[in-house]
């Protein structure tokens, strides 16, 4: 092997260790994303159904009323 190939062959190593990198990097941030997504989907979840209980107490949506300081 040239010093021109082994070169080259250098190259293309450095290359696939930063597209690896960026890929774990990548990989890292979309678990983190799905779970912070599962996370926001629950709370959303829980606060629809607070707010359906509440709904359910009170007969219904609440009025179409200004607010108290008005």
């Amino acid at each position: 092997m040239n010093e021109q190939d082994e070169a080259r062959l250098v190259r293309l190593e450095e290359l696939l260790a930063h597209q690896q990198a960026a890929i774990e990097d990548l990989s890292r941030q979309l678990t983190e994303s799905w779970r912070e997504t599962d996370k926001l989907r629950r709370e959303l979840a829980r606060l629809n159904d607070r707010f359906q209980d509440i709904e359910d107490a009170t007969g219904g949506p609440p009025a179409n009323q200004p607010p108290p300081h008005w």
